[in-house]
């Protein structure tokens, strides 16, 4: 038995056991990412829960209107798709289902759908690679969310909003289901869902300058909130993410590498065999001569 069988065997152990040590360590910086963006964005709903409430107020003083708002008799035939994917792959499918989710939701808009916001370096790639137009790439914007980033791309899409270009915004984005399931989920932005039931018809509160300025004002303030809670949630799920997708690998190279373990002892023990038969061989050949 060739014992060049041997070392083979024997190196790919070693690369596979280095391999396994990358694959724990990152699964480990991933958890450790993963616990403290999600404390920041569970404190952070607390607050993006008051913005709503205050829209309601503001809804609830009087007929206030705004084309952000969405009405019973709104005709929209102009809408956009903004998507969230990650800079940095190792993350699973995290990226691709929300590539997949996004192309189904233009296909089933046709006519209606006007064009892709696209964040994360991962989905650019891509529609570059396709040669699909977006309206406009955000790459390598983050690592963790804030304010100053959602309000850049709000202030982007209303521009578009104001200039007649868009008059409808989807966002795509992965919702955290558990540490172990994320999934892929589509929201309706702009315009903004108002339920009916929220609408306290009660005159508390006395507003300065009047109710229809004050929305106006508040609009991109809310919707910037509004869009920090989805970035926030998209990247606790893509660290989640990317954390079961390195247990796993480290999973997978423990099984390789018990495996590898087996053949090689296997192919050491024939190895030594076929030496004690030719040590055999050669005592009987010399015994008859």
């Amino acid at each position: 038995m060739s014992r060049g069988k041997l070392r083979t065997v024997k190196r790919r152990i070693s690369s596979t056991v280095s391999t396994m040590h990358i694959t724990r360590a990152m699964e480990m910086v991933a958890r450790a990412k993963a616990q403290k963006a999600e404390k920041v964005w569970v404190n952070y709903k607390k607050f993006s829960q008051k913005y709503l409430d205050v829209l309601y107020k503001i809804i609830s003083w009087g007929n206030v209107s705004n084309p952000i708002l969405k009405s019973e008799d709104q005709s929209l035939s102009k809408t956009a798709i903004l998507l969230i994917s990650s800079d940095m792959g190792l993350c699973g499918s995290y990226s691709s289902e929300i590539i997949r989710l996004a192309e189904n939701e233009a296909r089933k808009l046709g006519e209606k759908f006007k064009g892709y916001f696209v964040v994360g370096m991962k989905a650019a790639n891509y529609f570059r690679y396709q040669k699909i137009e977006a309206l406009r790439f955000w790459e390598k914007l983050y690592d963790i969310p804030n304010y100053d980033i959602s309000q850049l791309i709000i202030d982007e899409i209303l521009d578009r909003f104001d200039r007649g270009e868009i008059d409808s915004l989807k966002v795509v984005y992965t919702k955290k289901v558990s540490t172990l399931a994320q999934v892929a989920k589509v929201v309706d932005l702009i315009p903004i869902p108002i339920e009916n039931n929220k609408i306290d018809t009660r005159k508390e509160y006395e507003f300065e300058p009047n109710p229809e300025d004050l929305l106006k004002r508040f609009i991109p303030e809310f919707l910037s909130a509004l869009l920090l809670d989805y970035l926030m949630e998209a990247k606790v799920s893509e660290l989640y993410a990317r954390q079961n997708a390195m247990k796993n690998a480290t999973e997978n190279a423990e099984d390789i590498i018990d495996s590898l373990t087996l053949q090689y002892n296997k192919l050491r023990q024939a190895s030594i065999t076929q030496e004690i038969i030719e040590v055999v061989n050669g005592s009987e050949a010399l015994k008859e001569g």
